[in-house]
């Protein structure tokens, strides 16, 4: 759903206990969340569809893994809701002090910590384009140099962080308030203005090593490698002959990216496999179908490790789905 598609307001919040239903509960996104630390998942969303801007709020409380991608031709923006958060964007980690930037239709991944808390807005592409053409003639926008990552000053981190506070805070306190033509093109100007500011903001120098790139490539890599070939389980050996690397160079980029050691993460990614298929409200699958299909052989340690993830049985992930039994 693209915002420039909208004729009718959408205020919304969801809530989810599991990250495949957070991936899927966000408007106007592609995307598919593993779940990455141990635990009980709790997710919430709450946004705005409006006719040129998108803005929202979401938080979760484990660490993620999220292949993402904007259905529409706009631009998002990610914005760690407070001062201290930070994630990584592809090859970039997010800080203090910058924002993640990318376009739509624009697939990338974000890494993210446990108790995270990020605003996203999504502006429709030509109206940000008209605004920064009529505003700031003179500058070229650092979205047209192609760049992933803002900078963003403390004070105007704080005002922007403020003003989609408030924007939210508002239309959910006083729903009738998007009823209005022009409290609604208020609320967009103002956003849009925002992001405007973000986007001719003298360059700073955001450096990313050589290390860090081949590292963060590889972690990209090894996952989509993983699910190419979904069918057979994937080890270690395996991944240093298809990518080249030592077994030692492996092991610093995910414990550099992840913080975990290749095989937790490739155990991790299976786990998150199964999890799906026994969340699908299509398919009907059992348990042992569903470990034999990630190569998990001994079912009583498939479930001691799922448990330890998603903090449930596998069985109790089948029956919220309304699957046909272990």
């Amino acid at each position: 759903m693209s915002t420039a598609d909208i004729e009718t307001p959408l205020l919304y919040r969801r809530v989810a206990d599991d990250p495949n239903a957070q991936a899927n509960n966000l408007l106007g996104w592609s995307q598919i969340y593993d779940q990455l630390s141990g635990g009980s998942f709790s997710g919430e969303l709450r946004g705005a569809c409006l006719r040129t801007v998108h803005v929202f709020r979401e938080s979760t409380n484990l660490s993620l893994r999220q292949s993402c991608e904007v259905r529409s031709r706009g631009w998002w923006f990610g914005i760690p809701a407070t001062e201290e958060g930070s994630f990584r964007v592809d090859l970039r980690r997010v800080e203090r002090g910058s924002v993640a930037v990318r376009r739509g239709h624009q697939p990338f991944e974000l890494i993210t910590p446990q108790n995270f808390h990020i605003y996203g807005i999504v502006v429709e592409h030509e109206r940000l384009r008209r605004y920064l053409n009529a505003t700031y003639p003179e500058h070229r926008s650092l979205l047209a140099r192609g760049l992933d990552t803002i900078p963003m000053s403390v004070q105007m981190g704080g005002m922007l962080r403020h003003l989609i506070r408030k924007v939210l805070q508002e239309i959910a306190s006083r729903p009738a308030v998007l009823d209005s033509a022009n409290a609604r093109e208020a609320i967009e100007s103002n956003l849009v203005e925002a992001v405007a500011e973000l986007c001719v903001t003298p360059e700073r120098a955001l450096c990313v090593t050589r290390r860090e790139v081949q590292s963060s490539l590889i972690v990209r890599n090894v996952r989509q490698y993983v699910l190419d070939h979904s069918n057979r389980v994937i080890a270690v050996p395996e991944l240093c002959k298809a990518f080249d690397v030592s077994r030692r160079t492996l092991q610093y980029a995910f414990e550099q990216v992840l913080g975990i050691s290749p095989n937790a993460y490739l155990r991790i990614l299976r786990l998150n496999g199964a999890r799906r298929d026994l969340a699908g409200r299509e398919a009907q699958i059992s348990v042992q179908q569903a470990a034999a299909d990630w190569g998990f052989w001994h079912l009583s340690q498939f479930a001691k490790d799922y448990r330890a993830l998603f903090d449930e049985l596998p069985s109790a992930t089948l029956r919220r789905a309304g699957g046909c039994g272990d």
